[in-house]
Parts: C-alpha cells; structure tokens; sequence
C-alpha cells in the first residue's frame, strides 16, 4: 500500500505541475502522465479483482495515449500557439493551487467512506477537482479549459477508487469513453472557433456578447 500512496502523491504534484506550466505541450505531456500514474494505482489496488485491472488498461490506452496524441495532433491542425496564457500570474495562480490543495487535505476527512480502500487518496481527489476547476477558471485558451476539465475529472475517477473499490466496470469503461468522446467533440468545436473568429481566446470571444 506504501506504493499506492506514493503513486496517488505523484498524481498531485502532476496536479500542481498542470497549474503551473504555461505550454501546452508540457500541460499535455502532464496530463498523460498523470493518467500513467492512476492506472498504477488501479493495478496497485487489484489485489487479483479483474475489473480493477481492466479499468487501469483502458485508463492507459484511452487518457493515457489516445487522448494525448490526438490533442497533439489537434494542436499541430489548429496552428496556435503552444504559450498558455492566464489571467493570474504563475505565483497567484500557484498560491490559490496551494490554499485549495489545503482546504482539501483540511475537509477531505469528512468525505471518506467507511471502508474506504484508499482513505489517503480522497483529499487527493478533492485537490485534483479543485485544480481543475482553477484551470479552468484562470485559463484564456479553450483548449487549456478543456485540459483543465480533464484533469477534473480525473480527480472524480480517484475518487471512486479510493472509496469504493472502484466503480462497476461498464461504468468505468463507459466513462473512460465519455471522456474520449468530450474531447472529440470539444476538438471540433474548436476548429470551428477557430475557422470562425481565427482565434481560441475566451476572454476575446466575451467581447462578443451583445
């Protein structure tokens, strides 16, 4: 179990790391990681129950690979550029990071089920959706809030795993697959933004609004 927890704090410091990073490349490349890192955790926690193990390789091969190539390849289509750019500097943004990772580990407490499998990774999980949320929320390009969604809800799929032996399968792979599909959508939603307004700025597009 000591693995298991080293491998769910790895998973925050790519939390924090995706908050931080101001390319696109380096965010995608985190993200990937941090789909690596949770499909370890669901071998970890397998103890020999197969849709434990089945829910880890579909996390490989669909968040962990497929999803990344196409957004590099959505990236390489959309010819924008690769800089994030934020609202907030780096330091603000990273000290709101900080004080939501905290109010996280403070409340996380309250969250954990009774015979929970991994008690220590619901504050993690909580910190993950926060994360992602703030992504969302200081980040100009649609392409970074469509990363920052993700990371979100790869905090919700710790979640069920660290309370509740993990979700049925169907739901986990049917999730899984939502996700794919969200960001298929999401990429032809943007290549018409893009083929419209020539650009991907959210905080442009406001200027739209009557």
């Amino acid at each position: 179990m000591a693995t298991v927890n080293v491998l769910v704090l790895a998973v925050l410091a790519t939390g924090f790391l995706m908050v931080s990073r101001r390319s696109l490349d380096a965010i995608i490349r985190l993200y990937a990681l941090q789909n690596i890192l949770l499909a370890l955790v669901s071998f970890g926690l397998a103890h020999g129950e197969l849709h434990f193990v089945l829910a880890g390789l579909a996390l490989f091969l669909l968040k962990g690979v497929a999803i990344p190539v196409y957004l590099f390849w959505l990236l390489d289509r959309l010819e924008v550029s690769h800089e994030v750019e934020g609202y907030l500097s780096v330091f603000l943004t990273l000290a709101l990071a900080g004080a939501l990772t905290a109010l996280a580990f403070r409340v996380g407490g309250v969250f954990i089920l009774p015979g929970a499998p991994l008690p220590e990774g619901v504050p993690v999980a909580l910190s993950l959706v926060l994360l992602g949320a703030l992504s969302m929320v200081v980040r100009k390009k649609a392409i970074s809030q469509v990363l920052g969604f993700l990371a979100l809800e790869n905090g919700v799929f710790l979640l069920a795993l660290s309370e509740s032996h993990g979700l049925p399968l169907f739901v986990e792979l049917g999730v899984a697959l939502d996700a794919f599909a969200a960001v298929f959508l999401a990429g032809v939603l943007l290549f018409r933004i893009r083929g419209e307004l020539g650009h991907l700025d959210t905080a442009r597009m406001r200027a739209l609004r009557g």
